[in-house]
């Protein structure tokens, strides 16, 4: 009985394919091109480079300050009806750049535009995989989110060109197109909440494992809360989303600024988006030698080498190795952060527990882009901005070691 109850796989691969699109569309026009963005709104004389990297900081804590809440909608309502909503608001941001043209306005985009992703993108999408999959989990996961950094390889450079062709006013309703397309028919046709929705049970799991109410998981939830693990691993994703983002944010106008060619420039985003897809295997053939913890450590010691790379390289050779392995870094680090709350505490109020981590790493993207836009206006350069980024990646690092052991008896439970 239970074995007819066992999903193909084929549906589950059906789930993380879409989830990959998702991401694909999702973070190729907003996360991978806001550099892009910014460029094209301080090129356009309608703000300065402060008051564009102050408001690009807020669409990643707009989308982070509203995870938690997006959980409990995504515990409580068809993951469907809240990814169309995030998608709406996303479209209608981009719908609505002509008529940015005061800073208030400009402020209002990126929240916006940030509210929409983090209702659409990762957090759903996440959980949406981790119900599908008991077994294969960190497989499914990597492969999804894999999307992320596709999307910064097949958008990305063609948004540049676009925007560079049409201006951002002429190109917005096009990327407004391709966003709504990308997300919804995906999400109605091919996604689900749970294997319980079509009668069936995930990949290596047995029976229906929904929770009877959403409430089941708040033991859980209070578990994590008396964590010092999940605090100490909140403040490493805190301090390495400052420099995550402020490098993403600013590679793009430190390209420009270099040598002004926006087909140059998108080539070196394409160029970290690659390696962010090709790191992304090669995490799962390390995750299979090594924990998630040591993995997060790792990945922000490199990320602090490779971000003060980036601001001290002096000729292209150095700028693009430093570039690759930041790009490395992007895509595994932000994964990670959902394979170890998988691990250590379950499914069972994962949307809750990851959307509060999310929400706390916030305040790390509110000021690392802005910081980073500070000391590139002071200095008239990017050396410090880079070099401080890369040292917040590094006191990221100590903070995660200095964790101690993963509370996997939570996690356990959960799963149970």
């Amino acid at each position: 009985m239970l074995a007819a109850m066992r999903a193909p796989l084929s549906r589950p691969w059906a789930i993380v394919a879409a989830v990959f699109v998702i991401f694909t569309v999702s973070s190729g026009l907003t996360i991978y091109c806001l550099s892009v963005y910014l460029h094209a709104f301080v090129d356009s004389g309608r703000f300065t480079i402060e008051e564009a990297s102050f408001a690009s900081s807020t669409f990643m804590a707009a989308g982070g300050l509203v995870a938690f809440a997006v959980g409990r909608l995504v515990d409580r309502h068809d993951v469907r009806l809240v990814i169309s909503g995030g998608t709406f608001l996303m479209t209608a941001a981009l719908l609505a750049v002509p008529w940015i043209d005061t800073l208030a306005r400009l402020f209002a985009f990126h929240i916006v535009l940030g509210i929409g992703f983090g209702a659409a993108a990762l957090l759903p999408g996440t959980t949406v995989v981790a119900r599908w999959f008991v077994t294969g989990r960190s497989t499914a996961m990597t492969v999804a989110a894999t999307g992320n950094s596709v999307g910064a390889i097949v958008l990305t450079p063609p948004v540049a060109m676009l925007i560079a062709a049409l201006g951002f006013d002429g190109a917005s309703p096009w990327l407004a197109l391709v966003m709504a397309l990308g997300i919804l028919p995906l999400t109605w046709l091919v996604l689900r909440s749970w294997p319980a929705d079509l009668g069936l049970a995930p990949v290596g799991g047995t029976g229906v494992p929904k929770p009877a109410a959403p409430d089941d998981g708040d033991a859980v939830f209070r578990a994590a809360l008396r964590s010092r693990y999940y605090w100490a691993a909140c403040a490493a994703f805190l301090l390495g989303m400052a420099a995550t983002v402020g490098g993403q944010t600013h590679l793009f106008n430190l390209m420009m600024l270099r040598e002004p060619d926006a087909a140059r420039a998108g080539t070196a985003i394409a160029l970290m988006a690659g390696a962010s897809v090709a790191a992304r295997f090669v995490a799962i053939w390390l995750l299979a030698r090594m924990s998630n913890h040591a993995f997060v450590i790792l990945l922000l010691v490199t990320q602090a080498i490779a971000l003060a790379g980036i601001g001290m390289a002096q000729g292209d050779a150095a700028l693009f190795v430093s570039i690759v392995f930041f790009g490395a870094t992007i895509g595994n680090f932000i994964t990670v952060q959902s394979l170890l709350i998988t691990e250590a505490f379950g499914t069972a109020a994962y949307a809750r527990i990851y959307g509060l981590s999310r929400v706390i790493s916030t305040f790390g993207v509110l000021f690392g882009p802005s910081i980073m836009g500070v000391l590139q206006s002071a200095r008239q350069d990017y050396v410090g901005a880079f070099v401080v980024a890369g040292a917040l990646a590094l006191a990221g690092a100590g903070a995660m070691a200095l964790a101690g052991p993963m509370p996997t008896s939570a996690g356990q439970q959960a799963q149970g």
